[in-house]
């Protein structure tokens, strides 16, 4: 695919902020092509965090007011929805239609739950603090960036951490721009992708926890998101510059898409 016919999927939290407003619009999820032109849209989603698109064609969105996954359309009619009982951070579609998501609520500290296609609760982690993304591993582990806690670690199914990197993010984390970690990615090499928010920093660690490539300073601001790209780029919803970029392994932007708000979330289909 050229990068002219590449799409990438972009959840603008609040986009009315870039203008000062910031109920209108209320919240959008798009597909952008490779000139940055938006090709399809839904602008009407109150505050969405996270987006996933079902073998159906339809999209699972976080809406962090309802508190809920809703099911919408192309066309953005809600057809279903999964009330999750907090503030969803992050999300998931796992096979038989179950969804995996990270969040928290005023009166809750944070919490990581499995939800089968009807809304029950299947497996979860509670007690946590401030998580903004949990992923579920090939080996049926669950990775969390945990940002109260400055931690990223994972989990098996009988709760027991395997693997954990600490000390990611500010002395004192405090939402919203002092987070810690808020995007975690384990890349198929076996490192770990990290996005801590409270420092405008993206870390990549091996398995031992060392440092291999970072960026930080004026290329990026408030980031959340951080994907690993196939082509070995990395994909960031720049919040701060209130953008999206792609960027090579030495802080080349090679791809850019301005104008948005809140960006919390990127993809590349």
């Amino acid at each position: 695919m050229s990068r002219k016919e590449s799409l990438t999927l972009i959840v603008d939290e609040i986009p009315g902020l870039i203008v000062g407003n910031r109920e209108e619009p209320p919240g959008r999820v798009m597909i952008v092509d490779g000139e940055g032109s938006v090709v399809w849209q839904i602008d009407t989603l109150k505050m969405p965090y996270d987006i996933a698109q079902t073998p159906k064609g339809n999209y699972l969105v976080n809406i962090i007011r309802a508190r809920a996954v809703w099911e919408v359309t192309s066309t953005g009619e809600k057809i279903g929805e999964r009330f999750v009982g907090g503030y969803p951070c992050s999300l998931e579609l796992l096979p038989d239609n179950r969804i995996l998501v990270a969040g928290w609520d005023d009166d809750k500290p944070g919490f990581v739950r499995e939800f089968d296609a009807h809304g029950k609760v299947t497996w979860g982690l509670e007690n946590l603090c401030w998580p903004w993304k949990a992923q579920r591993l090939p080996n049926g582990n669950t990775l969390i960036a945990d940002a109260g806690t400055k931690r990223v670690y994972e989990i098996t199914r009988r709760k027991k951490e395997v693997w954990v990197a600490e000390n990611l993010g500010p002395e004192t984390p405090k939402l919203f721009e002092q987070l810690g970690p808020v995007y975690c990615q384990r890349i198929t090499d076996g490192n770990t992708l990290i996005s801590i928010r409270g420092e405008d920093r993206i870390v990549e660690l091996d398995q031992k926890g060392k440092i291999v490539w970072h960026v930080e300073g004026d290329l990026i601001k408030q980031p959340y998101s951080a994907v690993r790209l196939l082509n070995g780029n990395t994909l960031i919803a720049d919040g701060g510059h209130s953008r999206v970029i792609e960027i090579d392994r030495e802080h080349h932007i090679i791809w850019e898409k301005g104008g948005l708000g809140y960006p919390a979330k990127a993809y590349r289909l």
